[in-house]
């Protein structure tokens, strides 16, 4: 059976969603391709069966004060709180205050070209600069852990960018949805779920068959069920970099038919940066009774399985430690079995906080490893623009004639790529290139 619209969306995150959104005020008839079986994409909320307390497995925190996301959060009637932002490291067996080993960001906003990898910029920064051993391995871990990438393949400029994006809009003191991430989402797709067969959940596009003023997606469900053909003029593509670079038959993987060859050149030359985390909950939460880290909302060790550890700060009595590992180590962890990524999670934060692992094995009560490189309709964390490649972020968002159009974090050209406000100003940004090839304003 075909169904037929005026626009194909593909993914329901929130550069899809933002998309819908705008078309929807401006009349069009859209259809909403999800292969979950909810909205939201990366940002992915479950809540604490013994608190009702949200507990984010994907996106987190909102950064600064970016006003499209700000703007949703107020629309959507929620809540945002300020984390405590006090940073511990523990540095050759001693924990104390991180400030000093974030000497490296002032330089690293105001990096000029030649484009080179991080590894190299720290390496030469360090020697001219005469920064302390802490302040390089600083810098790699923060590239590995805030940018989910490699330091020996990531771009220099692109994350010199991205750190002058942020500060733009406020600086990366982080705040957080205290209702949840996913309200926001779902305010957001209420739109759509209002108007009869425009939101399709465990809805898998396959193939994508085009040609300029057409587009005609086949899709099944995760079980294999055909759902026929989905046909209209113009698409909206808000797929993730993983998913993009996948190739048939994986899970997820789209065909297009005619090959976009200078987006499928952009996404290849992208990388998908890994993404782990661990949620833990404690029976007491034993880091607030604690002089020494009482005080503190994140926690740095440079060189553990799981680098860095937050609180879920503003939100009280809470007795959950979140663990973030990015980059080369998330990859790793990825290849171990559940239980053993547990069990690494605890020897980190046995060294961290002065407690046996048999304690905090005593202490545990509940756990969730979410590792998004086996999640195969996202494929990794966010985006990776390697050296050299900044180029491909503004090539993966050209539109496609008068027919295809790309959005999603990995399309933002401003700096804001691996965010949820860069995310919904890309689908905003689709949805008006889509309205002006159509003689709309």
């Amino acid at each position: 059976m075909d169904r037929t619209a005026d626009v194909i969306i593909l993914g329901a995150g929130a550069a899809g969603l933002s998309s819908a959104v705008r078309l929807m005020r401006e009349g069009l008839r859209v259809i909403v391709l999800e292969a979950r079986d909810r909205v939201g994409g990366r940002v992915a909320t479950v809540r604490d069966p013994m608190g009702d307390v949200p507990l984010e497995l994907g996106a987190e925190f909102v950064h600064g004060k970016p006003p499209t996301l700000l703007r949703r959060i107020r629309q959507a009637g929620l809540t945002v709180g300020a984390c405590n932002d006090r940073h511990a490291l523990l540095w050759r067996g001693t924990l104390a205050e991180a400030e000093e080993a974030f000497a490296f960001q002032e330089a690293l906003s105001s990096a000029k070209p030649p484009d080179r990898s991080m590894t190299a910029w720290v390496t030469e920064q360090a020697r001219a600069r005469k920064w302390p051993p802490l302040v390089t391995v600083m810098a790699r871990s923060y590239v590995e852990g805030f940018y989910a990438a490699d330091p020996d393949i990531a771009s220099t400029l692109a994350i010199a960018r991205m750190d002058r994006s942020v500060a733009s809009t406020g600086g990366a003191t982080p705040s957080r949805v205290l209702e949840g991430y996913d309200r926001v989402l779902r305010a957001m797709a209420a739109k759509l779920v209002a108007k009869p067969d425009t939101l399709w959940l465990n809805a898998v596009a396959e193939e994508v068959r085009w040609k300029p003023g057409q587009v005609r997606v086949r899709a099944r469900t995760r079980q294999g069920v055909p759902l026929g053909t989905f046909q209209a003029r113009q698409a909206v593509v808000t797929l993730p970099v993983g998913v993009l670079r996948a190739r048939p038959p994986a899970p997820g993987a789209v065909r297009f038919v005619p090959r976009v060859r200078e987006q499928e050149r952009a996404w290849n030359r992208l990388e998908m940066g890994p993404l782990v985390k661990v949620l833990l909950r404690f029976r007491t939460a034993f880091w607030r009774e604690q002089a020494d880290t009482a005080r503190f909302g994140f926690f740095h060790a440079p060189g553990a399985a799981f680098p860095t550890w937050w609180t879920l700060s503003p939100h009280r009595r809470t007795r959950y430690l979140v663990g973030w590992s990015g980059g080369p180590g998330a990859l790793a962890l990825s290849k171990l079995s559940e239980r053993v990524v547990l069990e690494r999670a605890l020897q980190g934060l046995s060294r961290l906080f002065r407690q046996p692992v048999r304690h905090l094995h005593e202490q545990l009560e509940a756990w969730h490893v979410q590792d998004w490189q086996r999640e195969p309709y996202t494929r990794g964390g966010y985006a990776v623009i390697p050296t050299g490649a900044m180029d491909a972020v503004a090539a993966l968002a050209r539109p496609v004639g008068r027919t295809l159009f790309f959005a999603g974090e990995a399309t933002h050209v401003g700096g804001e790529e691996g965010t949820v406000h860069g995310a919904l100003d890309t689908g905003r940004r689709a949805a008006d290139e889509l309205l002006a090839r159509r003689g709309k304003t």
